[in-house]
């Protein structure tokens, strides 16, 4: 960890985010939970693996429209296998609220968006 107690990105990416979907998905507040345990963590992770935001946003309206499960049984749901091996455990712990986790995915893309424009 560095300075004062925060986390860099290699702390960010030995964060198993399926765990924490998991485990915020099970809480009384799921959406704040994914927000704050699982949404930098992944956007680390997916955009170490390539992956855009147009991408994850591309995933979000998947879930949206065909659901959690549609998704996780696609071959393929990211551009590359690389990036389709960091989502997968997502998608495939993911449960109950598709707009919930389709919300989810566009803070994700929000937030590799917000990096890959900082100076």
């Amino acid at each position: 960890m560095s300075r004062a107690g925060l986390r860099t990105d290699d702390d960010l990416l030995t964060v198993d985010v399926a765990e924490v979907v998991a485990a915020a998905l099970r809480t009384a507040d799921p959406a704040r939970q994914l927000l704050i345990g699982a949404a930098v963590p992944a956007a680390v992770q997916v955009a170490r693996a390539g992956g855009q935001p147009a991408s994850v946003q591309f995933l979000a309206e998947v879930v949206r429209r065909g659901g959690i499960a549609f998704a996780a049984g696609l071959p393929e749901p990211m551009p590359t296998p690389e990036q389709t091996e960091v989502v997968r455990p997502w998608l495939v712990v993911a449960h109950g609220d598709d707009q919930l986790f389709a919300g989810w995915l566009d803070a994700v893309a929000a937030i590799i968006e917000a990096r890959l424009s900082r100076p």
